[in-house]
């Protein structure tokens, strides 16, 4: 090799491992010059380009590391990810093809057979996704990527049901990084899907003893989420004292809000979910304070600001539709539960055409609930009244009829059966739909009945 080439690329290791990518990009580049045909001097400035993200730099330079060393497995691992990262999966899956072809060692493998099953998890593919995850586990190598494939491991085994593997993937993670928060809170999350509120509990307080619970406010934001979600489980669990439960919710929100410098979106979550908590005690004025107190003005800034990286993943990103359509569905229960109808009403119409379902089928039913009330007070709105009652039940029945598993367009049918005196209909509903959902019913329909009487 030339001895000015591999002054520059061991150089170049160095400024790497130093986080200096920019100067090792620059370093690998003057000993390709030196050395056009020496392959490594290629993949460095390829792996400099892709932690820069210049995926397209990458991918060429890792091209003509493998037109120098077309045998060698790690070379094609190196293009395989470019092709991962720019989402061209078929070609990714090549590549990977390619570096098992080849061969790697046992680190370039288990990385090998991670992504392959990322893929295979994308595809749909479950099995396949695990029985990689586990060819990985079976190398022996214990590094970042073995924490990432626990942490996909115990999502798969949720979403198959299986809590049993799901528990120990978690609990083998909390071994592995137990100096690292997500670790106990993924832990947390299983068990309490898993009903162990009480080993989850002790998991909070392992999580404040050990974990860098104060390195990152996202951190601290998900225990206090934690604590908060612990106290409403012990009030659906412990009846006797709910609302000291949910009082106990409510108050660590409140002190967690006096932390410097919250994130919007923290603010936001927070002020929903303690308009949430306050329904569940049906205190809607307390409820609404919590959602009038959110400035769509805000959190629009805040996503400009780029805060939008502290979004818990799978949470839907705060835009000004979700926001304002998330309070106006607030604030219509709020009106409902408080008997104010004409602004249960104005929320009702602003949702009727949400693309989400859950508000648009509760606005359709609302909207009909509120006319029949009016209807009730002056006879000159029975009409009107009528109209609205039939428009929601057709539209209830043309969603069953479009999906027969949708649970929710029956049982609003039910309830206006029952709501507008035709309770034979609302029983033979009632009787189509799984035993859980049927007892509710059936007592709405007996107060339905008793009112109407």
């Amino acid at each position: 090799m030339n001895e000015k080439a591999q002054e520059y690329l061991s150089n170049a290791g160095v400024a790497f491992v130093g986080e200096q990518y920019d100067v090792a990009l620059e370093l690998c580049e003057k000993a390709i010059v030196e050395d056009p045909s020496n392959a490594d001097a290629h993949t460095g400035a390829g792996k400099a380009c892709l932690v820069l993200e210049k995926l397209q730099d990458a991918e060429q330079y890792f091209r003509k590391a493998i037109e120098l060393d077309r045998e060698n497995g790690e070379r094609y691992f190196d293009l395989g990810n470019i092709k991962f990262g720019l989402e061209q999966f078929p070609e990714a899956l090549q590549n990977y093809a390619s570096a098992e072809q080849f061969g790697c060692d046992d680190e370039i493998r288990q990385k090998l057979h991670y992504q392959i099953g990322l893929l295979s998890y994308m595809s749909g593919d479950i099995k396949a996704a695990l029985i990689n995850f586990e060819k990985a586990d079976g190398l022996g190598v214990i590094n970042d990527d073995t924490k990432e494939m626990l942490i996909q491991r115990v999502q798969i085994y949720l979403e198959l049901e299986d809590y049993s593997k799901a528990e120990n993937c978690a609990l083998q993670l909390k071994l592995l990084a137990p100096d690292e928060f997500r670790s106990y809170q993924i832990y947390f999350q299983v068990l309490m899907a898993v009903g162990k509120y009480d080993r989850a509990e002790e998991m909070l307080a392992e999580a404040e003893k050990y974990s860098d619970i104060d390195s990152d406010i996202l951190n601290a934001t998900d225990m206090c989420f934690n604590r908060a979600m612990m106290h409403a489980v012990k009030a659906e669990i412990d009846s006797e004292n709910i609302t000291v439960h949910y009082q106990s919710a409510i108050a660590i929100f409140d002190e967690f809000l006096t932390t410097p410098e919250l994130p919007q979106e923290t603010i936001t979550n927070i002020a929903f979910t303690k308009s949430e908590i306050f329904l569940k005690m049906e205190k809607y004025d307390e409820a609404l304070q919590c959602v009038d107190s959110i400035s769509v003005a805000d959190v629009l800034y805040a996503e400009d600001e780029s805060i939008d990286d502290d979004i818990a993943e799978g949470e839907e990103p705060y835009t000004e539709d979700v926001v304002s359509e998330k309070v106006a569905f607030i604030k219509l229960t709020c009106y409902l539960g408080l008997e104010d109808y004409e602004n249960a009403s104005n929320c009702a119409e602003r949702l009727k055409e949400s693309t989400n379902e859950e508000y648009s089928y509760f606005a359709t039913y609302a909207d009909a609930f509120i006319a029949q009330k009016h209807a009730r007070k002056n006879v000159e709105q029975k009409e009107s009244a009528e109209a609205k009652y039939n428009n929601a039940i057709a539209y209830f029945r043309n969603k069953a009829f479009a999906n027969p598993m949708d649970f929710f367009a029956i049982i609003f049918r039910v309830r206006l059966y029952a709501e507008n005196g035709k309770f034979a209909q609302a029983e033979e509903l009632i009787k189509i739909l799984p035993d859980a959902l049927q007892a509710d019913l059936d007592t709405y329909v007996s107060d339905c009945r008793k009112d109407q009487n």
